[in-house]
């Protein structure tokens, strides 16, 4: 094992956030920060300074992208002939399903080994079958899928109590009908990683999450779990950026995990991709951290415009682009974003002889 070598490009509070002896500590990482980077070679030094196997680590993220990133930097880190080995690297569900494969004792819920996943869709039609075999009086179909996911996470909803229907029936019968068919739903997965790792040994050293703000609950108590069972936690996110509030994430997670495990946390306040402008403006809706430090100086005016409808906007936006394209800027050097309300549609056409 070699000496661990600080990358250079690291500013101050990057290289504290991986110098950091914490048993738990949490990184509060604005936008533009490089969480990505400081994820990275925090887990090449626990490596190379500590000796961590790669194998003791769970470092869990929200998108395959993410965690694919992750491995490609460290394996570039390596030799070709010792390209670490990143188990239980990748996202939530991904990693309980390798370890209810490899590590956990899943016979003792009656399933085997070579159970098969289930997606949302495929649950929900086994529901709706056990609900027509049984005569099952359901109400709220139309908002199915959704509970059933609040009631495996053990989060119904705020009016699930006052809802009087057949729902535990349905829950117990299809609990039973997925160990039959050695299925299992994505809920399902992090339930049972969760209560089998308790009677289990097998415990990583380290638990590493990137945007741990958008843990659900379920997550969290998987990641609580494994703490709890002795691993160290490292975890980078920022609180004013949940962006999977819509399917359940859980409330201030930054304060839960501080007060559970008395958390060391720290700051990336450093933005390297924004202009002092846009985080001015970004700072105004900020509700957590210590603001933001742009390394990028100056930076045009924000311009907000309200139209009548889509089309005028349309108008107002193509003559902006041809005016910059006459200023000079090619159609590449425009960015133009859209958004879509998933309740409705939003249409934007624009005149002939734009452009491309």
């Amino acid at each position: 094992m070699g000496e661990f070598v600080m990358p250079g490009y690291l500013n101050e509070y990057q290289r504290k956030a991986v110098l950091d002896k914490s048993s738990a500590c949490l990184v509060n990482a604005n936008v533009g920060s490089g969480k990505t980077t400081v994820l990275t070679v925090k887990i090449r030094y626990l490596h190379e300074s500590a000796d961590i196997s790669y194998r003791d680590m769970v470092v869990l993220t929200f998108t395959n992208k993410a965690a694919n990133e992750i491995k490609e930097r460290l394996a570039a880190s390596e030799e070709a002939s010792n390209l670490p080995d990143m188990r239980y690297f990748g996202t939530f569900h991904s990693v309980a399903l390798q370890l209810l494969r490899e590590v956990l004792p899943v016979g003792q819920l009656g399933y085997t080994s070579d159970f098969q996943v289930m997606d949302p869709e495929e649950e929900l039609d086994l529901a709706l079958e056990l609900i027509r075999e049984r005569k099952l009086q359901i109400k709220y179909k139309n908002r199915l899928k959704k509970r059933l996911e609040q009631e495996t996470a053990g989060t119904p909803g705020r009016n699930s109590s006052r809802i009087q229907d057949d729902m535990p029936l349905l829950q117990e019968a299809l609990k039973e009908e997925k160990k039959k068919r050695d299925r299992m739903s994505f809920s399902d997965l992090l339930f049972n990683t969760e209560q089998l790792l308790e009677g289990t040994e097998w415990k990583p050293q380290w638990v590493i999450i990137d945007e741990v703000q958008d843990c659900d609950a379920l997550q969290l108590r998987l990641i609580q779990r494994l703490v709890d069972k002795g691993a160290s936690l490292f975890a980078v996110g920022d609180p004013n950026q949940v962006i999977y509030s819509w399917r359940g994430s859980a409330c201030n997670v930054f304060y839960t995990l501080r007060s559970a495990y008395d958390a060391v946390e720290l700051s990336l306040p450093v933005n390297y991709r924004s202009s002092e402008t846009i985080l001015q403006a970004a700072g105004a809706f900020a509700q957590n951290g210590g603001g933001f430090t742009g390394s990028r100086q100056g930076g045009s005016k924000i311009v907000v415009k309200n139209h009548y409808d889509p089309f005028q906007e349309a108008c107002y936006l193509a003559d902006r682009i041809r005016g910059l394209v006459q200023d000079g800027i090619p159609f590449s050097g425009d960015a133009l974003f859209f958004y879509v309300n998933p309740g409705g549609k939003l249409t934007m056409t624009f005149p002939k002889n734009v452009g491309q």
